[in-house]
């Protein structure tokens, strides 16, 4: 069933001041590198490259020296690994660095000054971010209302789904990594009475309650960020609208997950299908003869070659102007060409459902018969790309070479290349930087 949704089109300049990833990526860089330069500087300062071949604790093992453990395997780990985290590294750096400095303060090391203030640094960048996040969130909201283009579009259900399951599968990630934590902790604390008191060469150089603190740590630091995250990203999407569409211009910093199924042509337009002169419907099920009833809403049906209005002698006898004029409907094109590009940043727009800035990207959306939808639940969030960048699509089909009816310029009708029509199939549409010598006559009117 489709829902109306408010359409949101913030202008380009606009666009390009809200949207600034460069921050958001040189802070997780900074986190990380305080993380490392922190660990580092420990080491230097408890020169532990003394203390290289001793055991790792002496005397009986106590509760200090499990925590204690699990803290330096903890930060080394994220000193190597950290910068694969993500946004979880601006979260994770603090944590785990205070983590360190309280063993270390506890057992009078030298290094706890410098294990603080490695914590005080990422703690400070952690703020920050949510300072950012924050502001981030106001202009998104802000954006919002002032870019509502006061038109609607019906959106399919499949669209819907795709943003309860992103959202969903966050929220099972904030519930099983705690979980997870606590089973890590029990296991530690179940085995360290049997270890506490016991001499290093008594337990054979190693502590099992050690392994299980540094897992349950890690699992603690990042179940908590990520139920932070969480948290921040329903309000967030409940701040600005879930039932917002917005139409952001293309290679502006987002993308589709799955670029290719964004590409969909040939379809038969859902409101012309009960029409008595199109047979696109009856064709399907000629076609299918297990198909009963009617089609689910959220399914199209390609356009049959055969329909007098949306066959290939409909599409062969337009004149250049109706074709123009027509040139967005997707039953002219065939099903391997791409749609046809609008010219100018302005007008080739991503459609994007529930977008919530960095918190939550939206769910990208694709034109169907009647309205726009998903292209599937399972889709997921549109990726972060780095504005002003191409973003490179899947391989394309190439155009046939042969059977080429005549060329549309479709420039004056502010399209971005040309339409190539063929006598036994539907029209291709070719960028105008990417055009491929084709025999065939040039449209005789002028769009």
């Amino acid at each position: 069933m489709t829902s109306a949704s408010a359409v949101v089109r913030p202008d380009v300049q606009v666009w390009a001041a809200v949207w600034n990833r460069k921050i958001s990526r040189r802070r997780q860089l900074f986190s990380w590198l305080t993380g490392l330069s922190g660990t580092v500087g420990a080491f230097i300062a408890d020169r532990g490259w003394e203390a290289m071949d001793d055991p790792a604790w002496t005397g009986g093992y106590r509760f200090i020296d499990m925590i204690g453990g699990a803290s330096i395997l903890l930060a080394v780990a994220f000193a190597v690994f950290g910068w694969m985290l993500g946004r979880f590294s601006v979260a994770a750096a603090p944590l785990v660095l205070a983590f360190a400095a309280v063993p270390h303060t506890l057992d009078g090391y030298a290094s706890a000054p410098l294990w603080w203030a490695a914590a005080a640094v990422g703690s400070a960048l952690a703020l920050a971010a949510a300072w950012k996040s924050c502001h981030e969130l106001h202009l998104v909201h802000s954006l919002a209302k002032s870019s509502l283009s006061g038109r609607s579009v019906a959106v399919g259900p499949v669209a819907a789904q795709a943003r309860q399951r992103a959202l969903r599968r966050g929220m099972v990630a904030a519930l099983v990594l705690p979980l997870a934590a606590v089973v890590a902790w029990a296991a530690a604390f179940a085995v360290l009475p049997a270890e506490l008191g016991r001499t290093y060469a008594e337990l054979g150089e190693e502590s099992s309650s050690t392994m299980f603190a540094t897992a349950a740590a890690a699992l603690s630091v990042t179940g908590l960020a990520g139920v932070i995250r969480q948290m921040w990203r329903i309000y967030a999407t409940h701040r600005v609208g879930t039932r917002l569409v917005w139409e952001i211009p293309v290679n502006a910093g987002l993308a589709s997950q799955w670029p290719l199924v964004m590409r969909e042509s040939g379809l038969a337009p859902g409101d012309a299908l009960s029409l008595a002169e199109c047979v696109c419907l009856a064709e399907f099920r000629r076609a299918f003869p297990d198909t009963d009833g009617d089609l689910p809403e959220d399914e199209s049906i390609y356009a049959s070659e055969y329909c007098p209005l949306h066959g290939i002698d409909r599409i062969n006898g337009l004149s250049a102007g109706e074709f123009g004029a027509l040139a967005g409907e997707s039953w002219l094109w065939d099903s391997q060409s791409g749609p046809p590009e609008r010219v100018g940043p302005d007008n080739r727009r991503l459609l994007l459902y529930g977008f919530a800035g960095h918190a939550f990207t939206g769910i990208p959306l694709k034109a169907r018969a009647d309205c726009i939808d998903a292209p599937f639940p399972e889709i997921g969030q549109a990726r972060e790309t780095q504005p002003g960048k191409v973003v490179p699509d899947w391989d394309k089909s190439e155009r046939p070479a042969a059977g080429v009816l005549d060329m549309i310029d479709l420039q004056p009708a502010g399209y971005n290349g040309t339409a190539y029509r063929y006598r036994h199939g539907r029209a291709w549409f070719e960028a105008a930087d990417t055009g491929k010598p084709a025999t065939g006559r040039q449209g005789s009117e002028a769009l």
